[in-house]
């Protein structure tokens, strides 16, 4: 056996495979194709080449980049490669290798060009515990050893790898926002590259960006990222809550009941010197408590505010007055440093009743909204919608339209009513899944639901429908169907059982109506008439009231 060991060259090449590389390079030049070792550009002595769809380089400076000692043995066509505790032993034509005496398979096997054997690149570096990466864009293999990181104090260098490139430090830039609980647009950032699909920025860019300090000590290939945000105050308005922050961030959030809570946790954050001096022995803080602080304004009668529920617009609609008789419905706000490591602050809001909220991100923190149960709440649902037109009258009119007209005058005409609370779960032309739908009523604890539609089938037939499905709905449909029919003045197609999926999966009592057919001529010159729908709406509005008082 011949052993050659290089303290400064190793004359090994290795076969090149990382995924989406061969691709890449097909058809191109293989010149084009570039080494960086440890942050340096390398020029190999023999020229990158294609061999059966598989990107051939030399790996001779590499070797000397990683400090490994290649053996090799003439005989047997067999080379073995050791760096500290990793051994791997490699054959010419053999997919098998074994690595620390354990036997692997590899994706091409060695082989010869120009009296050097070449290896799989990815597996011999990755097994001597290098990181390797690849740049599509400038067709650039990147390796260099494994840079220890640390954010926060927290070590993530197993899920996170930074990279060397031409004298300067490469990070994984989205991978680090995320894990500090922030979002930052990758498009601004000048100094991008995307390595192994990962992009990954300069370590000076990723500073300034995120607003982080970053330590990197080249020495121990080390790098630690500090950012931490802080809370300086929790101020309660009504029924809306604001976090002072000083940072921007993504909290997370999640709801408790028995009692009923919203749990906001604000990673990498701490707390401010006066909100820490207010932490009691068990190491919770109060921020507010219904009846010690002061009472909050009641909200503006013609207040309406927008949520989101699965990625579409939910249009809330407050009464015209507060219920005297109702608590606050805000209990009391609870903070802690709740961990160290990561740092994490939770604020926990707990609730009188049940109650929905949405998140918005201010300049100067985090705000909630709440909007809580304090009436007999109704969500009134206008079908279909956006990409989803329903039937086609035969005026080329379609039922999404009607549908909305409809439900809008509805909710108008309820909110004048100040024991009512009114939820839509449309008020303009967008597509909702049915399960969003369901997902609103139930959320929200109504009382009432009420989704509005108009029918379709033969050119001769007419008349009105209402159907329920649980038992607990037959008594609003019978309402609800007695005004109709009473407004339309269409044929009296009667209350029916159905399973359709907004009335079945519904927990409240729901009702859907057909008001009339789009495909007749008589009853589509109604459908389309403003007045006409004014009329259905009214009636509708009378049918909740009726039912209101009888089971108030």
């Amino acid at each position: 056996m011949r052993k050659y060991v290089a303290p400064l060259f190793v004359f090994l090449s290795l076969l090149f495979i990382i995924p989406g590389m061969t691709a890449a390079a097909s058809g191109s030049g293989t010149d084009q194709i570039r080494l960086m070792i440890e942050g340096n550009l390398v020029q190999p002595e023999v020229p990158p080449i294609m061999q059966n769809d598989r990107t051939l380089v030399p790996i001779r400076v590499i070797a000397e980049g990683l400090g490994a000692e290649v053996d090799w043995d003439q005989d047997s066509f067999t080379a073995t490669v050791n760096k500290g505790n990793h051994q791997l032993v490699l054959r010419l034509n053999q997919k098998q290798a074994t690595v620390n005496g354990k036997t692997v398979q590899l994706d091409a096997p060695p082989l010869l060009h120009k009296d050097r054997m070449l290896l799989p690149l990815r597996f011999v570096g990755e097994a001597l515990g290098s990181t390797v990466g690849w740049d599509n864009e400038s067709q650039t293999v990147v390796v260099n050893q494994p840079i220890s990181l640390q954010i926060n104090g927290l070590n993530v260098t197993s899920t996170m790898k930074s990279y060397k490139w031409d004298g300067q430090l490469y990070l994984p830039v989205g991978k680090i926002a995320e894990q500090l609980g922030t979002v930052l647009d990758v498009k601004k950032l000048s100094s991008r590259k995307t390595i192994d699909s990962v992009v990954a920025a300069s370590l000076a860019e990723v500073q300034e960006l995120l607003g982080a300090k970053i330590d990197w000590d080249k020495e121990r290939n080390s790098v630690k990222v500090e950012r931490v945000s802080r809370l300086d105050a929790i101020v309660v308005d009504g029924e809306k809550v604001r976090l002072a922050i000083d940072k921007p961030g993504t909290p997370k959030t999640f709801t408790l009941t028995d009692p009923r809570r919203i749990v906001i946790d604000l990673p990498n954050t701490i707390l401010s010197d006066e909100l820490e001096d207010g932490l009691q022995a068990d190491g919770l803080g109060v921020a507010y408590q219904a009846g010690k602080n002061d009472a909050a304004p009641a909200a503006d009668s013609a207040e309406t505010a927008t949520s989101y529920e699965a990625g579409q617009a939910v249009q809330q609609t407050a009464g015209t007055t507060a219920n005297p008789a109702l608590p606050p419905l805000i209990k009391s706000i609870r903070y802690s440093q709740y961990s160290d490591a990561p740092y994490t602050v939770r604020v926990v809001l707990e609730l009188d009743r049940k109650a929905t909220y949405k998140l918005e991100q201010n300049d100067d923190g985090l705000g909630i909204a709440l909007f809580g149960k304090s009436g007999f709440l109704i969500v009134v649902d206008a079908g279909h919608g956006g990409h989803d037109s329903g039937a086609l009258g035969i005026a080329g009119n379609k039922e999404k339209d009607y549908n909305l007209a409809v439900a809008n005058r509805v909710v108008e005409l309820l909110k004048q009513y100040p024991e009512f609370q009114v939820v839509a779960t449309r008020s303009t032309d967008v597509f909702l899944e049915l399960k969003e739908r369901v997902q609103i009523a139930n959320d929200y604890d109504a009382d009432v639901f009420l989704s509005i539609h108009a029918n379709s089938f033969q050119p001769q037939t007419r008349g009105t429908e209402t159907y329920y499905y649980n038992a607990n709905s037959k008594q609003l449909a019978e309402i609800v169907h007695r005004h109709l029919v009473g407004a339309t003045q269409f044929p009296d197609r009667g209350v029916h059982t159905s399973g359709f999926y907004v009335i079945k999966n519904t927990k409240m009592p729901a009702v859907l109506t057909e008001t009339g057919f789009l495909t007749n001529s008589v009853e589509n010159a109604k459908l389309v008439d403003p007045k006409f729908q004014d009329q259905v709406a009214r009636a509708l509005v009378a049918a909740i009231r009726e039912y209101y008082e009888k089971n108030k």
